[in-house]
């Protein structure tokens, strides 16, 4: 009787021992999924304003970042003295990529970036490209000074490509002649969308625009000594919320795995 007893309550042991391990693991998972959230919850937005030529190779390091980090990066694109403006302005943005230096010296001028913050991060070619199926013979710069059609450029105050093309003509001698027939766009893609959609017979855009053309191309690159070094600085904004993680996503830009997408489209890294 007694070996019963003991038995019965031996039972009754491991049944309990049971039952608990059943319901710590129920307790147990409501907190998996808790943490599963609040890291969720520690992803970040990054607002970075770049300027238009970036476009491509940023969406395709984006991807890379965004799948390694966890963080989103919201784009801001657009003509590199635009972007200045909205920063000025009080437009959120935690990260700055110009297409001059000149356009980030405004913003050191004004306070809103450490000039020890800045360095550069890509350089880049302007060349002249022409619609594929052009009736206009254009293939080379001087050619534009006897053409019918017009010639689009970026707005010269707000967009770098413009100001390096109008230097560029001045230079070789041609601005005074052929400015009756310029066009000007609000930042260098919208400059490569008129020459695709054959609205103008020539344009001035970057190398890294020209890698995504598909109606149109290259008909000379621009001398590199008929205008000033393109550059692209790069710095993260003194009053950026996030200024930590914007400066880990800079440094990610400059990996080698972001330096080969930069290359692929068009782009120069530097190599000091």
């Amino acid at each position: 009787m007694k070996k019963i007893l003991v038995l019965l309550t031996a039972l009754m042991f491991t049944f309990t021992l049971v039952g608990c391990s059943s319901t710590e693991t129920k307790k147990d998972e409501p907190k998996e999924q808790t943490t599963a959230q609040e890291q969720n919850k520690e992803s970040i937005e990054l607002n970075v304003s770049a300027a238009a030529s970036l476009k491509d190779a940023l969406e395709e390091i984006n991807t890379n970042y965004e799948k390694e980090t966890g963080n989103k990066v919201i784009l801001n694109l657009a003509g590199s003295g635009k972007l200045v403006q909205q920063i000025l302005e009080g437009a959120p943005a935690d990260l700055f990529i110009s297409a001059s230096n000149a356009k980030m010296k405004d913003l050191v001028e004004k306070g809103n970036v450490e000039e020890s913050a800045v360095s550069t991060l890509l350089e880049n070619d302007l060349v002249m490209i022409v619609p594929k199926d052009s009736q206009e013979k254009v293939e080379k710069i001087e050619d534009l000074e006897n053409v019918n059609g017009k010639i689009a450029i970026g707005e010269v105050e707000t967009v770098p490509a413009g100001q390096y093309a109008k230097d560029s003509l001045t230079s070789l001698g041609l601005w005074d002649k052929i400015q009756d027939k310029i066009v000007y766009a609000k930042d260098v893609r919208a400059v490569l969308s008129y020459v695709e959609q054959g609205e103008v017979v020539a344009g001035f855009v970057y190398n890294s625009d020209a890698t995504v053309a598909e109606n149109s191309q290259i008909a000379q690159v621009v001398p590199a000594d008929s205008h000033k070094p393109i550059v692209y600085p790069i710095a993260v904004l003194k009053e950026s919320p996030n200024a930590e993680t914007a400066k880990s996503y800079e440094d990610f830009l400059k990996t080698e795995e972001s330096k080969k997408i930069f290359e692929k489209f068009g782009f120069k890294v530097p190599t000091k």
